[in-house]
């Protein structure tokens, strides 16, 4: 197996742009190869008042599941409204959240504040359209992160810590969850290193490039 994880974040004074594209190239145990791709492209208000997305993923070239939408909060603390365009049209209620990019913010303020242990209920549409509750495990602090930082000039001198999710959509009975995933975050929110299953299979994905993005001129 092997692939590779393009994400890229814009801030636009507004709100946060983030794209994301993925692709794996899988050898089955009979020789036959496929190759597996997704992405995602989303728009996030910084005041956490709306997130919009679409996201899609195909197999050998032929597109599977698609999903497009809008939440939009009123305000602060009230319910907020889903709308959706794929799979299907549609509108639901979703309670008050954390968006994805408020979510790595919280990651990094509370284990700056030595918290080992974060929950949270967060909604990003790669699951589900529904929210998704996510427990968070904080590694100590490390001076590079056991990643070649000086490879990587914007990581210098920067904290990270290794970070273990479990992720829970179905609520299981047993109460285990329903994937894992574990990351190298580092405090400026750069993420080194990636662990997860896909397919039953261990993926291991490092930093390999990274660029810093001039930042926009806001009034």
């Amino acid at each position: 197996m092997r692939g590779l994880l393009t994400y890229e974040l814009m801030d636009d004074c507004e709100g946060w742009s983030v794209n994301q594209k993925a692709g794996l190239d899988v050898s089955a145990p009979d020789g036959e190869g496929h190759r597996f791709e997704w992405s995602q492209a989303t728009w996030e208000a910084k005041d956490g008042s709306s997130y919009r997305y679409f996201i899609k993923d195909s197999q050998d070239g032929s597109t599977g599941n698609q999903r497009r939408g809008e939440l939009v909060y009123p305000k602060a603390g009230a319910d907020g409204r889903l709308t959706t365009e794929l799979p299907s049209k549609g509108e639901t209620d979703i309670p008050p959240v954390l968006l994805p990019v408020q979510h790595t913010l919280e990651l990094i303020d509370r284990a700056g504040a030595g918290e080992t242990v974060f929950l949270a209920q967060i909604f990003d549409a790669t699951v589900d359209e529904k929210p998704v509750e996510i427990s968070a495990g904080f590694g100590p602090s490390e001076a590079n992160g056991k990643t070649k930082a000086e490879d990587f000039a914007p990581l210098k001198g920067v904290a990270s810590r290794h970070i273990d999710f479990a992720f829970f959509v179905r609520n299981l009975p047993d109460g285990t969850p329903d994937f894992e995933q574990s990351i190298q975050l580092f405090d400026n929110g750069v993420v080194s290193r990636v662990n997860f299953e896909f397919g039953g299979l261990p993926v291991l994905g490092t930093l390999r490039k990274l660029e810093m993005l001039e930042p926009q001129t806001c009034n």
